[in-house]
């Protein structure tokens, strides 16, 4: 079999990639481990105003179920007293971000590619060999199926087994921190707005899924791991501590998920005909709800490059632009994450004072709350 792109995982980021490919006039083809397995895993992601606008480009913006624009959002430092809050409110078009499940954009996306006619995939396979040639990649699956094509795109994850294959590493960024993820139910409204607290433990994102629940994603230092505040017993109580009563009584809504946190940047972004793409080339802190978007980012840049070098599509320097720019781009972004989490997480007296005077400054200033939604937007790049 021939195709032009060959892309390993049916994530969003690898489906995302194969329908704005499909939809240049390319012929593509993705292979998958267990589609039924992918389509069963369901997160909650924030979705920025660069990603709705590139999804609405690609026609999948509004096959989405159940996207929940917000009205507003806060950032709170250590309790959600009203002195310690950054508070930003949608108004007229000026969105603030979205929120929506991951079933409801991979089921968006699977119907939108399996109406391409220079779509396929392939489940239920792995690599098991490659061959990387002048102008292109040939790859064997596990099931003896063999196929030839101009570029190899790994959508794979942090735990890419491609980029084992061949030798590209990671640079790992320890932040020596284990993130809970799960979903509460409280009685009284959010009003749809989100919520980043900052604690001395690690940043917590009330995400609202609708006005009286929340995905969560606490991040907890390693040395308060042992805090029995993040127990599945305490957890509820606590987050009704240090958000004051705000949201009433609050109850989990099934397990807790945990998994430890590391950003990393690949030391390549692109070797030969092979590219790697969002979570297998980079990965950040989840404070701000990047991961996603920057994933997104990457393929918006890598269509650009097709749509400006038509002629030339399948030299393996045709995408090094994309590598380099991709990977400042996306190392920036995880150092302002860094910079940010490390910032707000210091007990420090003269520090706190400092980040409450900074943050009092900023509420009565309309202009540099609409110059922070406007950068987040448009996925941490200042260009």
């Amino acid at each position: 079999m021939k195709v032009e792109f060959i892309i390993v995982g049916a994530g969003i980021i690898g489906m995302t990639t194969a329908l704005a490919l499909c939809r240049s006039g390319r012929r593509v083809t993705i292979i998958e481990k267990n589609l039924e397995k992918s389509l069963k895993i369901n997160r909650v992601y924030t979705l920025s105003e660069k990603t709705k606008l590139f999804y609405e480009e690609i026609e999948l913006w509004n096959e989405i179920q159940e996207i929940n624009n917000l009205d507003g959002m806060s950032i709170c430092y250590r309790n959600f007293e009203k002195n310690n809050i950054l508070s930003f409110i949608r108004r007229n078009n000026n969105n603030i971000g979205y929120i929506a499940q991951s079933k409801n954009i991979i089921l968006a996306l699977k119907e939108k590619l399996d109406k391409q006619k220079n779509f396929s995939l392939i489940d239920k396979c792995t690599i098991s060999n490659i061959e990387d040639f002048k102008n292109s990649v040939k790859i064997k699956t596990d099931t003896n199926i063999e196929i030839e094509g101009k570029y190899l795109i790994s959508c794979e994850g942090s735990n890419s087994k491609i980029k084992k294959d061949i030798n590209v590493k990671n640079i790992y960024d320890d932040y020596k921190s284990r993130a809970l993820v799960f979903n509460i139910e409280h009685n009284l409204s959010n009003n749809n707005t989100a919520h980043q607290i900052f604690l001395e433990s690690g940043p917590i994102a009330f995400l609202p899924i609708n006005n009286n629940n929340f995905s969560m994603v606490v991040s907890v230092k390693n040395k308060f791991l042992s805090d029995e505040n993040f127990s599945k017993e305490n957890i509820c109580f606590y987050l009704e501590k240090i958000s004051c009563g705000k949201f009433g009584e609050i109850k989990l809504m099934g397990e807790i998920s945990s998994f430890n946190l590391m950003g990393f940047d690949s030391e390549k972004y692109k070797l030969n005909n092979i590219l790697f793409v969002g979570d297998s080339a980079h990965g950040v802190h989840p404070l701000a709800g990047m991961g996603l978007n920057l994933g997104v980012s990457d393929i918006i840049e890598i269509m650009k490059t097709i749509d400006s070098k038509k002629k030339c599509v399948g030299s393996k320097n045709f995408f090094s632009a994309y590598a380099r720019r991709q990977k400042i781009i996306n190392k920036n972004a995880r150092q302002q994450l860094k910079f940010i989490e490390k910032i707000y997480s210091i007990e420090n007296s003269i520090v706190k004072n400092i980040i409450q005077i900074t943050m009092r400054n900023i509420q009565k200033s309309n202009y540099i709350k609409s110059s922070i939604v406007k950068h987040a937007n448009n996925n941490l790049n200042f260009f």
